[in-house]
């Protein structure tokens, strides 16, 4: 037992020799995070694992997007955590190093965007074997912010499966109201002037992002394509995008298309059906009264019918009466077709409990013109009754599991993020938005 006590005695001297070791070579000796890129402390610093922490999650988006350029090989850069610098990060640049120093107040910067862009924009075109100073402003404020995205996701998202988590996105795939891609690459937002606007921005970038990175293979390096394109100061960001994405996407899944769109069509179409695929599945489905309005425009046929020899006139029915009236409807294939993709696109991200009575439906769509007029519209009657009864189960299970949720948790956790957007102060709204509320508030007040 005495023996036991005295070894344990004589590992603590030994446990502090250790313990001032680490900190003497924190301080001193440059720590590796990837290939060229290093961080050193000037002196010892308890926030060690932090600061390691911030830039090895940053330097893990860059190295998975930006691939290294053997031909022009790595610019090393060495990020200084010091106390004598006073700003909070400065830049030194010679011909084989680039010294980032960044403050040791960790608390004042770790948060701040403008910061972690300056950062990630210095790994980024040092992994290039660019020189940073003069090259900050060419990268693609779009790529930036998605890339600042990712790192984001990195610290919030708590996800198993592969499964995109994109609300603004989603909204709008509901919607049918994609943004357009010309505008996200033409017409940046920024994170100190667009508020709100600026997180859906962020997100469609990501998204962006990593789109770009899956279409990207062998040869094709498109990201290190742009930014070389972007530091060359020649060329728009419209035309590095037509050269370098939209290339490849045309390349990809347009070569044998018969489309008569444009390119720019093309490549938006892309982009609307890589949003559908992830925002709308079976992991992502729609809600039972997102179904039910679906359903309804489904429903609701507004066609031209023939009622003469030359004489045609608009008619809306709704589609159980369509079998007997569609020898008599004009472009009948082109109704047909538009509902049959409503009810696909419903099947593709429908809850479980109701994807074999969205199948009997799109059976009975199909049915439509192939079977007698009395079978067809009987087919489409027992098909929506039945897809009316399992909705309505549906509806019960999510209100059930809503008001469990609303018991069990909090406001504060139920509308947290609600209760973080009213909270922001400085840059809530766009600086011409938050004016205009300012007088509206001031002349209500004087009223």
């Amino acid at each position: 037992m005495t023996k036991g006590i005295s070894a344990r005695l004589m590992m603590v001297p030994a446990m502090f020799g250790i313990l001032f070791c680490c900190e003497t070579l924190m301080a001193e000796s440059s720590v590796a995070v990837s290939p060229g890129l290093s961080v050193q402390f000037k002196k010892s610093d308890s926030q060690y694992f932090i600061f390691m922490d911030h830039f090895k999650q940053l330097d893990a988006v860059v190295s998975r997007l930006i691939k290294n350029n053997h031909a022009r090989g790595v610019l090393n850069c060495k990020i200084l955590i010091t106390p004598d610098v006073k700003e909070k990060v400065t830049l030194q640049q010679t011909d084989d190093l680039v010294t980032v120093s960044v403050s040791n107040q960790y608390e004042q910067w770790k948060d701040d965007y403008q910061v972690n862009k300056y950062l990630i924009s210095v790994m980024i075109l040092c992994r290039l074997g660019i020189k940073p100073e003069g090259n900050f402003n060419a990268l693609p404020q779009w790529m930036l912010t998605g890339m600042l995205g990712m790192v984001r996701e990195r610290y919030t998202s708590s996800k198993i499966f592969d499964i995109d988590y994109i609300p603004g996105l989603r909204a709008c795939a509901i919607e049918g109201k994609i943004p357009e891609l010309r505008k996200i690459i033409s017409q940046p937002l920024y994170h100190e002037n667009d508020g709100a606007a600026f997180e859906f921005y962020e997100e469609v970038c990501s998204f962006l992002v990593k789109k770009i990175e899956v279409i990207s293979s062998g040869s094709e390096h498109i990201l290190n394509d742009i930014i070389f394109l972007s530091v060359q100061k020649k060329y728009s960001p419209e035309e590095i995008f037509s050269s370098t994405v939209e290339r490849v996407v045309l390349e990809k899944y347009f070569k044998n298309s018969s489309s008569n769109d444009s390119d720019e069509k093309k490549v938006q179409s892309w982009f609307d059906a890589v949003v559908k695929e992830r925002a709308l599945s079976l992991f992502n489905p729609f809600t039972a009264k997102q179904i039910e309005e679906k359903i309804a425009v489904l429903r609701k046929v507004t066609c031209m019918v023939k009622k003469g020899k030359n004489e045609t006139k608009e008619e809306t029915m709704d589609i159980t009466d369509l079998p007997e009236k569609l020898p008599l409807v004009e472009n009948k294939n082109a109704v047909l077709l538009e509902k049959i993709n409503i009810a696909e696109s419903i099947r593709n991200a429908c809850p479980q409990l109701l994807t074999d009575a969205i199948d009997n439906l799109n059976q009975a769509l199909n049915g439509i013109g192939n079977k007698s007029e009395s079978k067809s519209k009987e087919q489409l009657i027992t098909a929506f009754a039945d897809l009316d009864k399992e909705l309505k189960k549906q509806e019960a299970i999510e209100d059930y599991l809503s008001n469990v949720e609303n018991a069990k948790l909090s406001p504060a956790t139920l509308y947290s993020r609600e209760i973080n957007e009213v909270s922001r102060k400085d840059y809530a709204m766009w600086p011409s938005l938050n004016k205009y509320l300012d007088s509206v508030e001031k002349k209500f007040l004087e009223d």
